[in-house]
């Protein structure tokens, strides 16, 4: 799994359908896709902590221990044409999806370091555009989710020589942990968790290189894939909007009426490829701002406010 999926077809100006795939990873496929920065850092650490290696030759037990119980990362993406109305992408639409779908956005209100004030619709090209690249008339949309198959167990590691890391974010997540069995549950709920995070993310990373591929030869960016949540992507409540163009339940993703996603190993989010395209945050939004998303949104303020977890002024 991960490495026997079909070549994408390449697209180009005259494409005007989505390319759509459903993907299926290991944890042995993944293995080399994960960012084991993030993984220390969900646990307060740096890579060269004395406790970041026997942390990780624990994370990397269970991943052997998921790949024979059978745990799979399940991933989809949808390749779509798009085009930008102000600070909206619109995605037409086509023979695939019948119905055309509008993403709105919020812009920065104040320029970092006198840059422009940037939203996530400049990476992609108006209607009628002219002499734009490829990647600026498309956008590629993602999810992931992990649930193991399988319970997994986490071998004792010894307390003297392998002490287990006792970080603030680590005796955080125990708290929260919601166990019953003292601070070794705690511990390998936590550790369990950080781990499907992981593979969720990095099956996110394999998806977003199969829809660069689809760009050849074209020059693309290589890095930007926000998902809901992130700075640049603050209203939890997109996630509805890409539930409508991804097949969620096929994944086994279920939303809560807040936006959370289930199960907690998932992601989701859009993939950019203009060469412009990078990170921001959005910063604070102002009242005038949040009136108008809202409109744009077809909501009131007051019910987009409980999906903000930040950044409302």
């Amino acid at each position: 799994m991960g490495c026997k999926s079909p070549l994408l077809p390449t697209i180009s100006s005259a494409t005007t359908d989505s390319i759509d795939a459903v993907r299926e990873y290991s944890p042995k496929a993944l293995r080399a896709a994960i960012e084991w920065s993030y993984f220390y850092y969900a646990w307060g650490l740096r890579e060269n902590h004395p406790q970041a290696a026997p942390l990780r030759a624990e994370a990397e037990t269970l991943l052997r221990q998921f790949e024979v119980g059978g745990t799979v990362a399940r991933a989809a993406f949808s390749l779509r044409p798009a085009w930008s109305d102000g600070d909206d992408i619109v995605l037409p639409a086509t023979p695939a999806h019948p119905a055309e779908v509008r993403l709105c956005f919020l812009r920065q209100q104040h320029p970092h370091r006198g840059t422009p004030c940037l939203c996530l619709s400049d990476f992609v090209a108006p209607p009628g555009a002219l002499s734009v690249p490829l990647t600026a008339r498309f956008v590629g949309l993602f999810a992931t989710a992990v649930t193991p198959a399988a319970a997994a167990t986490v071998s004792a590691a010894c307390p003297c020589c392998h002490p287990r890391p006792c970080s603030p974010r680590r005796h955080s997540a125990v708290a929260g942990a919601g166990t019953s069995g003292g601070e070794d549950d705690a511990y390998t709920a936590m550790l369990r968790q950080t781990v499907l995070d992981r593979m969720a993310e990095a099956a996110a990373s394999l998806l977003h290189r199969e829809i660069l591929q689809a760009f050849a030869p074209e020059s693309v960016n290589p890095a930007v894939r926000p998902a809901v949540g992130y700075p640049s992507l603050p209203d939890q409540s997109l996630i509805f909007d890409l539930a409508r163009c991804l097949p969620f339940r096929q994944l086994g993703i279920s939303l809560t009426a807040s936006g959370m996603m289930l199960p907690h190993a998932s992601t989701c989010g859009i993939v950019f490829a203009h060469p412009a395209a990078r990170y921001f945050d959005v910063g604070r939004v102002s009242a005038d701002q949040l009136a108008d998303y809202a409109r744009r949104r077809h909501t009131t303020v007051e019910d987009l406010q409980r999906f903000f977890h930040r950044n409302l002024s």
